[in-house]
């Protein structure tokens, strides 16, 4: 049930340059929240900035009451963020939209691919968190601009995922985009259940790969959701056969085939 919440602030961490890792005290949420979920931030008290920020559960602990929010400083309401220190709070909106649908627990057989562009590896940490408990087998390919923006990997890591990178300008990895390394993976006859999250014009080159494959691939959309409660059209996508979906309620999470990018 969606409600509102003042959590405090445990943990409000610096990760690279413009990345930074929240995390909050709200045992309620917690219990709830599920991966490719968000919340709704206000980050002061008052009514500036006017709307809340968006931002994807990046994991949560359920035992110990607490979620985890990662975020980039890209304008007032994060930057504002940003300044809170442990022993502040916020209020959150939540759980909101629909999260990722998780396989069957399983031992052997295909695997999860998670693929991230930049801050879109913000939802999938909280995700192979869940997929590791079922016993999925589970791989992270990672892509970025440079090293220095490749935040978390440690996370993924010591939950037993394996992690390959790639960055545009070859820092760290391979030289490319995130989906030329998936294309390559591919190449060796691997196959996985496909789980995504970046920028449109990455996903949209992913839709086109995953087809020609014939991969299941679910992908959670970032999209400017001023409300995230559906009442506004700011965060519309394109549907197969005519019309729109709203990212905020009938996402951020949908199978590829049902939405065009």
């Amino acid at each position: 049930m969606i409600s509102s919440y003042d959590a405090a602030i445990l943990e409000n961490q610096q990760l690279a340059p413009s990345i930074w890792r929240l995390q909050l005290d709200v045992a309620a949420l917690a219990q709830q929240v599920r991966p490719g979920q968000f919340v709704q931030v206000r980050v002061t008290n008052t009514y500036d900035p006017f709307l809340r920020t968006p931002l994807s559960v990046h994991d949560c602990d359920a035992k110990a009451g607490t979620i985890a929010l990662l975020y980039q400083t890209v304008g007032t309401s994060t930057h504002a963020l940003s300044r809170l220190r442990p022993g502040a709070s916020v209020n959150i909106l939540g759980p909101l939209g629909n999260g990722f649908t998780l396989p069957p627990a399983r031992s052997n057989g295909n695997f999860a691919l998670l693929v991230a562009g930049g801050i879109g590896i913000a939802p999938l940490l909280f995700l192979a968190r869940e997929l590791v408990a079922k016993k999925v087998s589970t791989r992270l390919l990672y892509g970025a601009r440079t090293a220095a923006d490749l935040t978390g990997i440690d996370a993924f890591e010591q939950l037993g995922v394996a992690v390959a990178c790639c960055t545009d300008d070859g820092s760290q990895g391979l030289k490319g985009n995130v989906v030329d390394l998936l294309a390559g993976y591919l190449q060796s006859g691997a196959a996985g259940d496909v789980y995504a999250c970046g920028p449109t014009p990455m996903l949209r080159a992913l839709q086109q790969l995953v087809r020609s494959k014939g991969l299941a691939a679910q992908f959670s959309l970032e999209a400017y959701m001023a409300c995230g409660l559906g009442a506004c059209l700011g965060c519309v996508v394109a549907v197969p056969g005519g019309g729109y979906a709203h990212v905020c309620t009938d996402g951020p999470v949908f199978k590829e085939r049902e939405v065009e990018l």
